[in-house]
């Protein structure tokens, strides 16, 4: 159950937010690689498939044990994440004629991170790669069933998805992503609820009685609320368009935050009656594009950290750095009741 929003500010800055719900712990790692990485893909049948050079250095979050890209950004402002799409994803069918082109489903944001700038680039080159669903252990000897966001510092956003072994490349106007079913069924359903609001339902007059609504939010009566996403998607769009348009990259952040705040989901309260498990929003990122600034915060903390690929050493030949995300509560900052001076314990 992960959502996925772009914020563009007044000023042109462009800010995208993302949470990460899942119920397994995904025990992910921030990890920063250097430009002139080189990468390796594999193909069916143990087969060597494509193989490149990156040309951009990028941070990302991993999951599961797995060095693959879940989410990250890279120093030219483009952002990447990949979102459950179970029940619909189905990738390329390799044949040996074409495994030298093979991309696996696990390291196509390492090679749209690694190599574009922008969607329009990403555009050019998705059809040149053959996408397949590489089978993990972990997962039950099956594939991650996902599907794609990309978006770029003008503000540009592709959702790619690969359904019956084909790719469908959409324009993401809405901003918006969630998961399951595909996005051109979320944006039909969009029409099921325009007549919602940000406006208060005028009063109503009956048997001569005045009737106002029941306080604030009533052009919004009948948005749902469930942590479904559909329901998630709906939630989402709305409270995007009808929010004040933030005016520069720290509002955007503010906003993106606010957004994601909406659809958290604490422990306990979407979860597996058979297994227990129980799917809660791990962590979250907030992609600043035009900053170049990569911010997560994690569900103990809700305190930002950031990684500032300007100033991050990125050249060629800098080693690869990794580091897990800390799960331990953050320090509680005090106030003295005397000097009214904040200090931590």
């Amino acid at each position: 159950a992960c959502t996925d929003a772009r914020i563009i500010a007044k000023d042109g800055s462009v800010l995208s937010a993302r949470s990460m719900e899942f119920g397994a712990a995904m025990n992910s790692r921030l990890v920063i690689r250097p430009q002139g990485t080189d990468f390796k893909s594999s193909a069916p049948d143990n087969a060597k498939g494509i193989s490149w050079t990156g040309k951009y250095g990028f941070v990302y979050l991993d999951g599961l044990g797995i060095d693959c890209v879940v989410d990250g950004l890279n120093e030219a402002g483009l952002g990447f994440g990949a979102l459950y799409l179970p029940g619909f994803a189905k990738y390329e069918e390799i044949e040996n004629t074409i495994q030298e082109n093979a991309l696996s489903n696990l390291q196509l944001g390492a090679w749209i991170l690694s190599q574009f700038s922008t969607t329009d680039e990403v555009m050019s080159a998705i059809t040149d790669v053959n996408v397949w669903g590489e089978k993990l252990t972990v997962f039950g000897n099956e594939y991650v069933p996902l599907h794609y966001v990309v978006h770029d510092p003008m503000g540009k956003s592709l959702v790619l998805e690969w359904v019956d072994g084909k790719l469908t490349v959409y324009d993401n106007t809405a901003g918006v992503m969630t998961n399951s079913p595909t996005y051109d069924w979320h944006m039909t359903n969009l029409r099921n609820y325009i007549s919602l609001s940000p406006d208060n339902s005028n009063p109503v007059k009956v048997g001569g009685i005045t009737y106002p609504a029941n306080g604030q939010g009533s052009g919004l009566f009948g948005m749902p609320g469930d942590p479904t996403p559909p329901s998630r998607f709906i939630q989402t769009v709305f409270a995007l368009t009808a929010s004040e348009t933030p005016n520069d990259a720290t509002e955007a952040l503010i906003l993106g935050q606010k957004l994601l705040n909406r659809v958290d989901l604490p422990e306990g309260l979407a979860r597996d009656p058979k297994t227990g498990d129980s799917d809660i929003t791990q962590w979250a990122v907030f992609r600043d594009h035009k900053n170049k600034t990569y911010y997560y915060r994690t569900y103990n903390d809700m305190t930002l950290k950031a990684i500032d690929l300007k100033t991050a050493e990125l050249s060629l030949g800098t080693p690869i750095r990794r580091m897990t995300i800390p799960v331990n509560f953050p320090t509680v900052q005090f106030i003295d009741q005397n000097s009214m001076e904040i200090y931590s314990k």
